[in-house]
């Protein structure tokens, strides 16, 4: 245990990362003093254990307009983070220094995004042992890992690549939940995060056919209906084509009042 739980030695550090940056050491939290360090802590929090090379970070702070100084510049904001965390508690260790860069100690260290990847998978893992329920249940708990935007307080350019990806998997499990609590017979519960994928992602049928299924589910066939009626607006207008086979089937499905959709 740790030195916060009364007992001696130093205290774990927490780095979140999936909203604005924060950090804590045990039960403290830590302000990381410095924009320019706060961006390198953020750069070696999204490869949690793994070796960041200090010209990563480098491209992450200064993307492709580095100063002739800012190999040093690193050198010292790495300083300054371990003096922030070892005065809040932390292990000396807790940042290491390796021949091509830097990394954070996944003894010492624990990342929300580590979390959140091992809960998802640990998610899929219970889906193919049929175990949907406990498949749903540790989405919902990953995504209580989720305080906002990733990284939405750092506006380095090197950086909004990496926050961007995590947005997108974030999306991605919001869509796998959604389907998880269909099997479940949820579908008024998953009804307000599909709606939400579909405005934000108006060119992927599978969302719509998912909203469509499940305003169908719920009572509402004229809905489900003009969903797809919505849909092949926006892709005849964006791209110029119709509705893919899967989608279309499923309009005419709905259409007819197919018992089968009621249990698929």
């Amino acid at each position: 245990m740790n030195a916060v739980d009364g007992e001696s030695g130093p205290a774990s550090v927490h780095i979140a990362v999936l909203g604005p940056l924060e950090v804590r050491v045990g039960r403290t939290h830590v302000p990381v003093p410095g924009r320019r360090q706060r961006g390198i802590l953020a750069a070696l929090a999204l490869q949690p254990g793994r070796v960041v090379p200090t010209d990563q970070l480098i491209r992450a702070v200064w993307y492709d307009m580095p100063p002739r100084t800012a190999m040093g510049q690193v050198q010292t904001g790495i300083w300054m983070l371990r003096t922030a965390l070892v005065n809040a508690g932390s292990p000396s260790e807790a940042v290491q220094s390796c021949a091509t860069g830097y990394r954070l100690n996944g003894d010492c260290c624990a990342v929300d995004v580590a979390a959140y990847r091992a809960t998802i998978a640990a998610a899929r893992d219970m889906q193919r042992r049929g175990r949907i329920d406990e498949a749903a249940r540790l989405v919902r708990s990953a995504h209580e890992l989720w305080r906002g935007p990733a990284l939405a307080d750092i506006t380095y350019q090197g950086l909004r690549g990496s926050a961007t990806r995590l947005e997108e998997e974030y999306t991605a499990s919001v869509h796998y939940r959604a389907s998880l609590e269909l099997q479940l017979g949820r579908h008024e519960e998953v009804l307000s995060d599909l709606f939400e994928l579909v405005d934000r992602y108006p060119l992927r049928e599978s969302l719509h056919a998912d909203l469509m299924l499940a305003l169908y589910r719920s009572g509402r066939q004229a809905d489900a209906l003009e969903v797809f009626h919505g849909v092949r607006r926006t892709l005849a207008e964006e791209l110029g084509i119709d509705p893919g086979p899967t989608l279309r089937t499923l309009a005419q499905a709905i259409l007819r009042q197919d018992s089968a959709l009621i249990h698929a």
